[in-house]
């Protein structure tokens, strides 16, 4: 729906940066926010850069088969400790 930009503000004095994450509610006002951003980002106040919308950000996807059955190849192939040995390797 909205674009959301991200800028800093770092002040001299105390050597403090803040980091706000801005949404822009109406697609009308998209164009001023940018420009009111780019002004201070211009004139050295903040620095900003615009994210991908929530929406079109990469969604984490399941695995596949292929790749489920070759994490439990690759645990198989690892080292086996007893009890003993993985307590003594963890100083327990």
């Amino acid at each position: 729906m909205g674009t959301i930009f991200e800028f800093q503000q770092s002040s001299i004095k105390l050597i403090t940066m803040k980091t706000f994450q801005v949404k822009v509610l109406t697609q009308k006002d998209e164009a001023l926010v940018e420009n009111l951003l780019k002004d201070l980002a211009q004139k050295g106040s903040i620095e900003f850069s615009e994210n991908a919308p929530e929406s079109e950000q990469e969604k984490p996807h399941p695995a596949t088969e292929n790749q489920v059955q070759e994490i439990i190849d690759e645990s198989e192939i690892g080292p086996y400790y007893s009890e003993k040995e993985a307590k003594d390797i963890l100083n327990l």
